[in-house]
Order: C-alpha cells, then structure tokens, then sequence
C-alpha cells in the first residue's frame, strides 16, 4: 500500500515521498495449509475472450497448455466448439494447471491427508516407573540386585534407587540380605531368584 507524504527538501520545496506499507494477508484457516496463489480464473476468461478478436486459445496459453494452445490458435478454437467448451470448463481448466504447476495439492494427496489426519494416533506408552526399570535390571540379574548396580542401569540417584527398593521391601516383593564375603546389601526378588540371566 503506497502513502504519497509531502517532505520539506533542503530548500523548503515540498517533494513527494512514497512510503510502502506490507499488510500481512489474512492467515490460512485453521488445519488448512497455506499454497502460494496460482492462475487467475478472471485472467483466463479475459484472455478467452480474444477469441472475439480473432486469437483463440490464448487463455490455454496462459495455463500452460501449450500444445493445444497452438492448435485452437490455428484452428479458431477447433471452429469455436473447443472454445465454447473451455467457456465453461474454466474453472477445472484452471485447477488443472494449478495443480500441474504445483500452486495447490492434487485432490488425491488432499484425500490422504485426510485420511491420516483421520486415523487415530498410537496410544503411547505410558513413561516407566523407577520400580519397573529396576524390575528389569533385576531380571538381567537373575534376580539379585544391589543400590550401586541398580544406580547404574537406571540413571538414577542412590537415594531415589534405595527409597524405591526399600518400598518394595515393606511391601513384601523383595527380601533383603547380605552377599557373603563382602557384606554388600543385596535386594533379592524371590519370584524372579533362579531365573537364567538375560544378556
């Protein structure tokens, strides 16, 4: 948008300065993707209309048919049927080379985004608990694990790792005991104790 402004010159005179102004464009309706805009329908039909003047088939021209083009040219748009044909056929003619040119998506790639956007999402799993992954250490382990190895495996700290199992312990899952020789505490799961060793 231009806005002609009067600007005082060195010397007093008034000298026109034109300012632009970028107004965005009305966004996208919601879940509609935003295509840059393609060939004019109004265009095609003035351009349609040189076949009164004695030059069909210029519209075709226009929306890149350039074979037939050429031969409504030639032909005085097949002896006006083809021209009275492309009168009403406009609008598809316009689509068409929208999307041939790549403006819009063909209604086929528009059906299966439907489609997908129809299908429900997969269910994700719900995120593990510290008692789970220490579960599945404990199965790698043949059913003995101890704080440090259970730190290890999880990520976690020693005083979220001991809290969980020691939980586990009043609940009665886990019965708790010291390995022999080192004295180090060692939480034994007696459901999963004898269970051959996983990796």
């Amino acid at each position: 948008m231009n806005e002609p402004s009067q600007h005082a010159g060195a010397e007093g005179r008034q000298m026109p300065v034109n300012v632009n102004i970028n107004m965005p464009s009305r966004p996208p309706a919601s879940g509609q993707p935003a295509y840059e805009s393609g060939h004019s329908t109004g265009v095609s039909y003035a351009l349609w209309c040189a076949w009164l003047f004695g030059a069909a088939g210029i519209h075709r021209f226009y929306l890149g048919k350039f074979g037939t083009g050429i031969l409504w040219f030639l032909t005085f748009g097949l002896l006006g049927v083809g021209q009275i044909y492309d009168l009403f056929a406009m609008k598809s003619l316009v689509r068409k080379a929208d999307v041939q040119a790549g403006h819009v998506p063909h209604p086929r790639q528009i059906a299966l985004a439907r489609a997908r956007g129809s299908l429900q999402p997969a269910k994700a799993d719900p995120p593990q608990t510290l008692q789970q992954a220490l579960l599945q250490v404990a199965v790698k382990n043949g059913g003995e694990l101890t704080v440090t190895q259970a730190v290890m495996a999880t990520n976690r700290n020693f005083e979220e790792v001991e809290t969980a199992l020691d939980e586990m312990v009043d609940k009665g899952y886990v019965d708790i005991d010291n390995a022999p020789g080192s004295g180090v505490i060692v939480y034994r799961f007696p459901e999963l104790a004898g269970k051959p060793r996983l990796g």
